[in-house]
């Protein structure tokens, strides 16, 4: 990753919506942990929302990097979600529930602001898979929860990294989806 990468994952700003497109497992979790770790050490909150094949190895470099992980869980200060589960408790038919989506959302990142016990972290960092497992077969359902963590973002004032897989994909990620970013990665 370039200098400009690097920096972006580092020190991402309020409202940035990043996309890390990537055809390399190993690469993606060395960029979600640069954007955690970098958020972590500054005292921010981070929520992982997480696919099973990633979330094994992210933990893992972030305990090398030597984050206590069981006491930052316990604080507040990081949330790892399971992706597939949250996607579907707000997916019905293949349509996004709009409501549940963002009350879900909502608390999640309200709750990793206030923490737990007197360890409150005011500034969130999100990082998500989602949209990477809906996307090759509804790429209007992506584009629609894109356009909702916009939404949501704007209000809690949050960046956001996106990962989608390449991976079998010569034509890359389609222009819509990339349009709702603020800064595309690779």
């Amino acid at each position: 990753m370039n200098a400009t990468g690097i920096e972006i994952l580092s020190n991402p700003k309020p409202c940035a919506h990043i996309v890390y497109s990537y055809t390399d497992d190993a690469q993606l979790a060395d960029a979600v942990c640069l954007f955690t770790a970098s958020g972590l050490q500054k005292g921010e909150a981070v929520l992982l929302v997480l696919s099973g094949p990633h979330y094994g190895p992210v933990r893992e470099r972030l305990a090398r990097e030597g984050f206590d992980l069981a006491e930052l869980e316990a604080t507040g200060q990081l949330v790892c979600e399971n992706a597939q589960n949250l996607l579907t408790s707000f997916m019905v038919d293949g349509l996004i529930d709009e409501h549940k989506f963002k009350t879900k959302i909502d608390r999640m990142i309200e709750k990793a602001k206030l923490g737990s016990g007197n360890r409150k972290h005011g500034l969130v960092r999100v990082f998500g898979e989602m949209v990477d497992l809906i996307w090759k077969p509804n790429p209007k359902a992506t584009e629609r929860l894109e356009e909702l963590w916009n939404e949501v973002i704007s209000i809690h004032s949050v960046p956001l990294l996106c990962a989608y897989s390449l991976s079998g994909t010569p034509e890359g990620l389609p222009s819509p989806l990339v349009s709702c970013h603020s800064h595309t990665l690779s």
